[in-house]
C-alpha cells in the first residue's frame, strides 16, 4: 500500500513542476514503460513536435553512492532496452519520499556516456548513479524541453511515403 501512494507523490511532485513552468503532463494509465509524457510549448503558446517521457522511481529509503552527491538505482537490462532505444528523451527520476526530493538523470545522455548496451550485458541489472544536486525544480522543465528540441533537431525531415 505503501508504494502506491509514494508513487503518486512522485508523479505530483514532478507535475507540479512541469506545470507550473507552463507545459502539460500526462500520466500513462496502463505502465507500459513510462510514467508520464511531457507537452512543451513554444513562447507563442503553441504546441511543439516531439514529446518528453518520464519514468519514475519513489523509495523511503535512497541507497548512497559512492560520493556524497549520488545515489544509486538498479535498472532492468529490459528497461535499458526500451528506454534507451526511444528516440525522444526519457527522464528517469528517482523520487525520495522521506525529504519529498526528486532527482533526474538524462537516461540516453548516461548511457551513452557509459557505452552501455542491454545486448552485450551479462546480468539483468546494472547499477545507474543519479547526482542528487540535480534535483527536479522549476528550471527542469526549461532544461528538458531545450534536449527535446535538440533531438528534434537531429531528426530533420521525415518522408511519409
Amino acid at each position: 500500500m505503501r508504494q502506491h501512494i509514494i508513487a503518486d507523490m512522485s508523479f505530483h511532485h514532478v507535475a507540479y513542476r512541469i506545470v507550473k513552468h507552463g507545459f502539460t503532463i500526462e500520466a500513462v494509465s496502463s505502465d507500459y514503460g513510462y510514467d508520464g509524457s511531457i507537452v512543451t510549448f513554444n513562447s507563442n503558446g503553441e504546441v511543439e513536435n516531439g514529446v518528453i517521457y518520464v519514468q519514475l522511481k519513489a523509495t523511503d529509503k535512497i541507497k548512497k553512492g559512492k560520493t556524497a552527491h549520488s545515489a544509486e538505482f538498479r535498472v532492468d537490462k529490459r528497461d535499458l532496452a526500451y528506454w534507451g532505444d526511444e528516440p525522444f528523451p526519457v527522464y528517469f527520476i528517482l523520487f525520495d519520499a522521506k525529504f519529498e526530493r526528486a532527482y533526474w538523470i538524462y537516461f540516453q545522455k548516461y548511457v551513452q556516456a557509459k557505452k552501455l548496451s542491454a545486448a552485450k550485458m551479462k546480468t539483468k541489472t546494472f547499477a545507474m548513479t543519479i547526482d542528487t544536486r540535480q534535483q527536479v525544480d522549476e528550471q527542469t522543465a526549461k532544461a528538458w524541453r531545450a534536449e527535446k528540441l535538440a533531438v528534434l533537431s537531429q531528426i530533420g525531415a521525415v518522408d511519409h511515403v
